[in-house]
């Protein structure tokens, strides 16, 4: 008899990243796209940082400084090659979507 081996797959739950200016500022929204609350995945996390015209990049879209902010709250994007550097623009002025997953992932 063959003896087979499975390996534990990699489950990355998903997770929506938004950019968006209001107020002068930008803020970084993640919302969990996951349809069972009761798995224990963070529901929406809410981040307020620079002012429009102190973004770190310079001006314009801050590409790497939201990367970063992603991956200091365990946040990774899914496609960064993907768009602006990973993000996509929405239509609105100054509003990107972009898909994303922890970065501690979990075997099942």
């Amino acid at each position: 008899m063959t003896e087979t081996h499975q390996n534990a797959r990699t489950v990355r739950a998903v997770f929506r990243a938004e950019a968006f200016v209001r107020n002068g500022r930008w803020h970084l929204e993640v919302a969990s796209l996951d349809r069972e609350p009761d798995t224990g995945d963070t529901e929406a996390l809410l981040v307020t940082l620079w002012p429009v015209g102190d973004t770190p990049d310079g001006t314009g879209f801050p590409t790497v400084s939201l990367r970063e902010q992603l991956h200091e709250n365990g946040f990774a994007l899914a496609d960064p090659a993907q768009g602006t550097g990973g993000w996509t623009p929405t239509g609105d002025r100054g509003h990107y979507t972009a898909a994303c997953h922890p970065t501690g992932e979990t075997t099942a």
